[in-house]
């Protein structure tokens, strides 16, 4: 179905017990408690119209009366938050996939608070989490609480994961070995005013299981807190930095993120398990990098830390922007970041195609 026009239906007269698979969207729907029992997949799309909004109520009734449920999938509601606090938690042991989104976070929260699907294998939220960083906290670490094993459980059968920061968005999502239908995925996606609560949240889920991406997109959000919280996570491997905007501050900001000691312990080493950098955008300097890597693989830093050899890879186009006059990255420069002491190698990677720039090099050391 998908008329709003249309009055409030009574579901097959009223009585909709036999029902296995329910999947509505844009209907008004005379909700009302024994509706729905025994699902196996219920889907509801845009199905709180007007006086017609599910509840929590309703939707927990549902919920309890189909413990063989298979498949939830919640999207685009504003329903009402009206079950009672003491509302007891439901198992659902065949619940292998669950997806709830643009629901408000504060109802997709009291859902997710009361189920536990213990065989969960997909698991998706993108939700827009209200301003200020204890209503970040009370989402990730009380409404999410019951999936944190979950999402631990998928990132360690696929071996890895990425974070995305980007402006007011965090992501996090399962990077699976192929595009296999039968392997476990996740992803959690959420609009926010504070990035910080997020990385903390993933960093206590993981701890010290390696295997993270972090895609970092340099703008004004991205923070020296915020690069902060990211410097002691023992669970980022991979680190690829985007700039959306040309900043000569920002590009020292980041090679300090990468290069220098830990601020609450001087002698730690940053990101300690990073094992590659990403340069995936234009306008990087070699002699930073070379002063990045001479920072990071300081010998005091690594004294009570088995050191991770690192490998750098930039993007072509970092060498190719309009600008005037063209940056170039110096090949001289470039082998003594090679030669450091801890430098795995350095490699461009991208489009090989000729563009009929010849670049001249010289040491004036020489």
């Amino acid at each position: 179905f998908g008329k709003r026009s249309i009055g409030p239906l009574d579901l097959l007269g009223g009585s909709a017990k036999h029902l296995r698979h329910v999947d509505l969207y844009c209907i008004p729907v005379r909700w009302r408690t024994g509706l729905f029992a025994q699902l196996n997949v219920l889907k509801l799309v845009q199905m709180s119209l007007g006086e017609f909004k599910l509840t929590t109520t309703h939707l927990l009734e549902i919920l309890r009366a189909s413990p063989d449920l298979e498949h939830l999938e919640l999207g685009e509601m504003d329903g009402l938050i009206d079950h009672p606090p003491s509302s007891p938690v439901i198992t659902h042991t065949r619940l292998r996939c669950i997806n709830i989104y643009h629901c408000g976070h504060s109802f997709a929260g009291a859902i997710l608070r009361r189920i536990e699907a213990p065989s969960c294998t997909k698991f998706y939220i993108d939700e827009a989490l209200a301003d200020g960083e204890e209503e970040h906290s009370t989402f990730l670490n009380e409404d999410l609480q019951n999936f944190k094993k979950i999402l631990l459980a998928i990132h360690l059968h696929n071996g890895s994961s990425k974070i995305t920061l980007d402006g007011e968005v965090f992501g996090w999502k399962s990077l699976a070995k192929n595009f296999a239908e039968h392997l476990p995925k996740s992803n959690v996606w959420l609009c926010c005013s504070s990035l910080i609560p997020c990385i903390g949240w993933v960093e206590d889920i993981l701890q010290d299981n390696p295997g993270v991406n972090v895609r970092l997109k340099f703008n004004s959000t991205i923070t020296q807190e915020v690069l902060q919280s990211i410097k002691p996570m023992q669970c980022v491997t991979r680190l690829e930095i985007v700039r959306s905007l040309w900043n000569d501050d920002w590009s020292l900001l980041v090679m300090k993120f990468i290069g220098e000691p830990l601020s609450t312990d001087p002698s730690s080493p940053p990101l300690p398990c990073l094992q590659e950098i990403f340069l995936n955008s234009a306008e990087w300097f070699s002699q930073s990098l070379l002063d990045m890597v001479r920072s990071r693989f300081n010998p005091s830093l690594w004294e009570n830390t088995e050191r991770t050899p690192l490998t750098i890879k930039i993007s072509r186009k970092a060498s190719s922007t309009k600008r005037l006059p063209r940056l170039m990255f110096d090949l001289t420069t470039i082998m003594k970041i090679r030669e450091t002491d801890g430098v795995e190698c350095v490699q461009f990677v991208g489009s090989e195609e000729l563009d009929g720039t010849l670049a001249v090099t010289w040491d004036e050391e020489d």
